[in-house]
């Protein structure tokens, strides 16, 4: 008996032993998690608490605005509203939905701004889309739901006047574009992003993103079980920061000027496309920078069919929302010989009266090289290699300058690399390294082939010859608003390329090249004009086409050598020579630049009626 009661007593000692383990256990248990979430997550559920009993609605910052250099306004905000719904207040969704699309469809059109970049056709906004679209957000399980955007005041009156609770209006910020496609490769457009965020793309709005967009504000509100406001509940908010101003370089009236003569080309030349820039040699300004086709920025998503109709679109033509001058780069041809020879000339290597011989195709590298014209002229000057805009003798004086040193200079050039430009999306071209040149690379770059670039690179290398050698960063920003405080931008010199000397012996010899060369039968008479065409051949499918070129002429008055310009035509059909169709059209474009500018004509030249 007393063992059997020792073993009941000693297996009831057990039992409550390993109940208490148990309870100490799970006490402990409870203890470290608390201390988990106490001590350890504090602020993880902090925030958290936070949260379910406070909502946070982001302010949009007003963006900055976007001004010509004549104090036009070329990219604004205005006010629209957002209509939103709060599904969880709303009685009757059917109702409510039917009212609301009643009334959207009888005030159309409504202004409708795109939330991707890459939206196709739009659909028809009746009744029944409002509809569908307003019901089947109200019956989702939320708080709060986005029905319609870009509303405006008068608008938001309207619907107001029907009493419908449950449906309330925040202000949001939109951009517009009051000259429509003016200089809209030059300023970009606004778009949501994935993340639904309003952002600049392409341009100034691209590049210069975060300085035009502002800093946004918040709002606090405390909120109920039920996320209604608190009526005696916590409210904080914290003023939006507008973005900055921006003051562009770009002249209003020229650029409208450069816009419709470049349209005019590209359609009577039969072009793909055609990009125009007008600079200040001296300043490195961008004065007008165009490109056709273009498109509006405020309705960016908008393809060309629906902009023309279809019965006037051509196969040739598309939108084009890039900036061609600073993001297609293409074979120059041409337009790079007086780099050449602006090299061999600043190392000493040539004059404008060294000769050569040009007594037929050279090869190198086992690879034939002709002139344009398969024409050949004996015994040739420097000046008159430009004038006939003879290959051979190109190819010749790049061989006397050398892989190294031709390199060099090009680099110097600014070929190569970006101009720095404050433009999203600055292609860099190509200029290869010299250890990769063979003979015939050297003789294709000295005349423009093997070697590619934008349509502000070559005008900017060509603003070096004539500013007397340097190089400046082109400019397209001119001044900064900033809360009250002004910035003004200052011209950027950037390296000499060439001396003195040698850009003045140059421009005499672009001024003998476009009034005895190809460009002869356009050249203005009034004015002295420095200037060489580009006849580049396009390399497709492993060869040079015969028949698709890239026409270029570029140049400057040589006069006064204050405006600069290019005109650069992709694909032209009528004729494949720059002659014929990028140098009359430069020379319409300089005749208007001109009269605006009131260049005297150059009294050496006589006055007599200008072609």
């Amino acid at each position: 008996m007393k063992n059997t009661r020792s073993r009941k007593r000693v297996f009831l000692e057990l039992r409550l032993n390993s109940l208490m383990f148990f309870f100490f256990l799970a006490f402990s248990v409870v203890i470290f998690r608390l201390f988990q979430i106490q001590v350890l997550g504090h602020e993880k559920y902090f925030e958290l608490a936070q949260k379910q009993y406070w909502a946070i609605k982001n302010v949009e910052a007003g963006r900055g605005d976007i001004y010509s250099s004549d104090g036009f306004l070329l990219a604004g905000t205005k006010d629209s509203y957002l209509m939103y719904g709060e599904p969880k207040v709303i009685q009757n969704k059917e109702q409510v939905a039917r009212i609301l699309a009643e009334v959207l469809a009888e005030m159309q059109p409504i202004a409708h701004e795109s939330g991707s970049m890459e939206q196709g056709e739009l659909p028809v906004r009746d009744f029944g889309y409002f509809y569908k679209n307003i019901y089947d957000s109200l019956n989702l399980d939320l708080y709060w739901v986005p029905l319609e955007r870009d509303l405006t005041p008068g608008q938001v009156e309207k619907i107001k006047q029907k009493g419908l609770d449950g449906i309330g209006f925040q202000k949001e910020p939109k951009r517009y574009y009051p000259e429509g496609t003016l200089a809209s490769h030059v300023l970009g457009f606004v778009a949501s992003n994935e993340r639904g965020e309003r952002t600049g793309y392409y341009g100034i709005e691209g590049a210069l993103n975060d300085d035009l967009r502002g800093k946004p504000g918040k709002i606090l509100e405390e909120k109920d079980a039920a996320g209604n406001p608190i009526l005696a509940g916590g409210y904080r908010e914290s003023n939006a920061i507008p973005g900055r101003s921006i003051v562009l370089t770009i002249d209003r009236s020229v650029q409208y000027m450069v816009e419709k003569k470049i349209k005019e080309g590209v359609e009577r030349y039969d072009a793909l496309s055609g990009s125009v820039i007008v600079m200040d040699p001296y300043t490195g300004r961008v004065i007008a920078m165009a490109n056709y086709p273009a498109y509006d920025p405020s309705k960016f998503w908008v393809e060309e069919s629906e902009q023309r109709g279809d019965e006037e679109k051509s196969e040739r033509k598309r939108i084009e929302r890039r900036n061609l001058a600073i993001q297609q780069t293409y074979e120059p041809g041409s337009v790079m010989k007086p780099m050449t020879v602006s090299a061999a000339v600043d190392l000493g290597l040539v004059t404008a009266n060294t000769t050569y011989e040009d007594k037929g195709p050279v090869y190198y590298s086992g690879h034939k090289v002709d002139n344009w014209d398969f024409k050949h002229y004996g015994i040739l000057t420097i000046t008159q290699l430009l004038e006939k805009s003879n290959n051979i003798g190109a190819a010749w004086v790049g061989h006397k300058v050398g892989v190294e040193k031709l390199r060099q200079y090009l680099a110097n050039f600014g070929y190569g690399k970006k101009t720095g430009i404050e433009l999203e999306g600055e292609d860099t071209g190509i200029l290869r390294d010299a250890s990769t040149w063979t003979d015939i690379d050297l003789a294709n770059i000295s005349f423009g082939q093997g070697i590619s670039a934008t349509p502000l690179q070559v005008i900017n290398a060509f603003n070096v010859i004539a500013n007397g050698g340097q190089l400046y960063q082109p400019q397209i920003i001119s001044k900064v608003y900033d809360n009250g405080r002004v910035m003004e931008m200052k011209p950027k010199s950037i390296r000499r390329v060439i001396s003195t000397e040698t850009a003045d012996e140059m421009v005499k010899m672009l001024e003998n090249a476009a009034e005895n060369g190809e460009a002869k039968y356009f050249v203005l008479k009034d004015y002295k004009i420095a200037g060489k065409t580009g006849t580049a051949q396009i390399f497709k499918d492993g060869e040079y086409a015969a028949e698709d070129t890239n026409a270029t002429f570029v140049g400057f008055f040589s006069g006064n050598k204050r405006i600069s310009l290019i005109v650069k035509l992709e694909e032209p059909k009528t004729s494949i020579y720059a002659s014929l169709t990028a140098v009359p059209l430069w020379m319409e474009i300089a005749t208007e630049l001109a009269k605006f500018y009131g260049i005297a004509p150059d009294k050496s030249f006589g006055v007599s009626q200008s072609q």
